[in-house]
């Protein structure tokens, strides 16, 4: 069978009318010619809006030298190629446009015009803006977690006996990953205080259930908060395997929070009692730990901390302002 002949013109037509992207054509003065169905489509002007018209119409102020050089390219029958640039719609709209520029010859050879095919590069442009924002939010995070394994290294050190010193940094190192694992369970966005008691307790003891009760409301800590708070529960259950509650098989610790209002202002309190271990005496010298379980995370939490040895055991106490330790709304822990 044979096929119909048809126009090469009317396929050229066809082609440029059924494009995703906006074709135009405008001569060498910048004046519209042609105008596609997409091009009303992407810029919101139509034909016989914008044929007759500078093209001018569609590019801000601030980049009218841009349409100087795309003109004298077009002149010198150079090309265009991918270049990213900034168009304004009809409703006043910035759109993001990648521009491919060609000139337009006769049947000699000679320069008549330019073909302009604008590509809508918006969405690759939001995900390249988000890309470079995870990247930078990326680069924050690392340095602090680095700045903290830093100091965790370097105050350990200050009071620890040489042979112990690479056991301790390594438990330590291991308690702020267990920590990380929970933050990016919540894409950076906190951490519930039940999963970081859990965590971090576990990392050290088996039988958690048995040994330790836990009680308090459905809160979720900003990472900060979390880092901090985590840091202290490792350091308290470390002490109290070693010399507390938990270095005997009848001992128990009880850890609780809550949130209440305390002259006028709502505070986050938090408690851990040990009880069943033996006698409990005050060390003689403190240490790195001793640090983070009283200051370190008073400071962090603007808040204030006490860590007591009473006779049945010890007891360790804080006290913050809510606004220290949630900065996106709580949920289910």
């Amino acid at each position: 069978m044979k096929l119909p002949q048809l126009d090469p013109k009317a396929w050229l037509a066809a082609i440029v009318e059924s494009s995703d992207d906006a074709i135009v054509s405008k001569d060498l003065d910048g004046i519209v010619t042609s105008w596609n169905t997409a091009a009303e489509r992407i810029f919101g002007y139509t034909a016989d809006e914008m044929i007759g018209q500078s093209i001018l119409k569609l590019i801000p102020e601030d980049r009218h030298s841009e349409e100087t050089l795309i003109l004298s390219m077009a002149r010198r029958g150079e090309r265009l190629r991918n270049y990213d640039t900034v168009r304004r719609c009809k409703d006043g709209r910035l759109l993001n446009v990648s521009l491919t520029i060609s000139p337009i010859r006769d049947k000699h050879g000679n320069i008549l015009g330019v073909s302009k095919i604008a590509h809508d590069i918006s969405d690759r442009k939001i995900a390249q803006e988000t890309q470079l924002l995870l990247m930078r939010e990326l680069n924050h995070r690392s340095k602090n977690i680095l700045a903290v394994a830093d100091a965790i290294v370097r105050q350990t050190a200050k009071n620890c006996e040489p042979s112990e010193l690479v056991s301790r940094v390594s438990r330590r190192l291991y308690a702020l990953s267990v920590n990380q694992d929970l933050l990016i369970e919540r894409n950076w966005r906190g951490a519930a205080l039940s999963d970081i008691v859990r965590s971090q307790m576990s990392a050290l003891l088996d039988d958690l259930t048995s040994r330790v009760g836990i009680d308090g409301p459905p809160l979720v800590v900003a990472p900060a908060a979390a880092q901090a708070l985590s840091m202290a529960i490792f350091e308290l259950t470390a002490n109290a395997l070693k010399y507390g509650a938990l270095s005997t098989g009848a001992g128990r610790i009880d850890i609780q929070w809550n949130i209440g209002e305390i002259d006028g202002a709502r505070q986050f309190t938090m408690s851990w009692r040990e009880s069943g271990g033996p006698p409990v005496l005050a060390p003689q010298t403190t240490g790195f730990g001793h640090s983070i379980i009283r200051d370190m995370v008073a400071r962090s939490l603007d808040g204030r901390a006490s860590l007591t040895f009473d006779a049945p055991g010890v007891v360790w106490e804080i006290t913050a302002p809510v606004s220290a330790l949630i900065e996106y709304p709580s949920d289910m822990s």
